[in-house]
C-alpha cells in the first residue's frame, strides 16, 4: 500500500476539496446546458423530445462519461409537469466499462411494477422545486440504478422555466479514489461529511464512512464547503 506523506495544512486541504467539487458542478452545469439545448416546447408549453434530440443527448452524455471517469452515470430527469403526463421520463446513461456506455431504463409508469418515483427524491426536489444545486448521499438508489451512490444535481432550465434536473451519479469507491489522497496528505484529522452529517471519507479510523456526526467531536470544528455543494462540510481536528 502506498502511503501519502501528510504535509498539507487543513486550510489548503479544504481549499482543494472546494475546488474539486466546484469543478464537478461547473462541468455538470455545462452538461445541463448542452442537454437542455436539445429540447423544445410545443404550442402548449410542454416538452418535445424528438429522435434527433435524443441522439444529441446520447452523444453529449457519452462524451461526458468518457471525459469524467469519476462519474458513473449522468443525464436529464424530467418533471412530470413539464411533460404534461403522469408518467415520468429520464434520459440517463451509465458506464458499463471504461469505453462502453448504455442508456438506463427505469420504471416510470405510476402503479406499474418497480415504479421509480424520482420526484420524491431529495436530489430532485432541491434542484427542480427549490432551484438549487444539490449533493445528496450516499444512498441506495432503490428502484433506480440500484447501487450505492452520491448524486449531484442542478436545475434543468429551458427558456427561463425549470423542466427537471440534470444530474451525475458517483459511486463512493470512485469518490474515495479521487479524494482520499487529498485527505491523507492533510496533517490534521479531517472528515468529509454530507449535508446530513454522514461520513463520506476521512483520514482517520476514528470516523468511518456511513457514520453520522451531528456535532463536532471534542477538539474539532466544522468548516463548510462552497454553497454549490448545498451543505457538504468537513470536520477538522485542530
Amino acid at each position: 500500500m502506498t502511503h501519502v506523506r501528510a504535509t498539507t495544512g487543513a486550510a489548503d486541504t479544504l481549499a482543494k476539496l472546494i475546488a474539486w467539487f466546484d469543478d464537478r458542478f461547473l462541468h455538470l452545469n455545462a452538461l445541463g446546458a448542452g442537454l437542455v439545448a436539445e429540447l423544445s416546447l410545443n404550442e402548449q408549453g410542454l416538452l418535445e423530445l424528438s429522435s434527433a434530440a435524443r441522439r444529441g443527448m446520447k452523444a453529449l452524455a457519452e462524451r461526458f462519461l468518457q471525459d469524467h471517469p469519476v462519474v458513473d452515470g449522468c443525464g436529464l430527469i424530467f418533471a412530470h409537469s413539464a411533460l404534461g403526463t403522469e408518467s415520468g421520463r429520464l434520459e440517463w446513461w451509465v458506464r458499463e466499462d471504461e469505453s462502453r456506455f448504455a442508456r438506463y431504463s427505469f420504471g416510470v409508469v405510476p402503479g406499474a411494477d418497480r415504479y421509480y418515483d424520482y420526484e420524491q427524491h431529495e436530489w430532485f426536489i432541491r434542484a427542480f422545486h427549490e432551484g438549487r444545486s444539490a449533493a445528496v448521499g450516499p444512498f441506495i438508489d432503490y428502484l433506480g440504478v440500484e447501487v450505492y451512490i452520491v448524486t449531484l444535481t442542478v436545475p434543468a432550465v429551458l427558456n427561463g422555466v425549470r423542466v427537471g434536473a440534470v444530474g451525475t451519479a458517483l459511486q463512493p469507491e470512485d469518490l474515495e479514489q479521487a479524494l482520499l489522497p487529498t485527505l491523507l496528505a492533510c496533517k490534521n484529522e479531517i472528515v468529509l461529511l454530507s449535508r446530513h452529517g454522514t461520513v463520506l471519507l476521512s483520514n482517520t479510523s476514528a470516523f468511518l464512512p456511513g457514520e453520522r456526526i451531528s456535532e463536532p467531536a471534542p477538539g474539532c470544528r466544522f468548516e463548510e464547503l462552497s454553497t454549490v455543494t448545498d451543505g457538504m462540510h468537513v470536520m477538522v481536528r485542530d
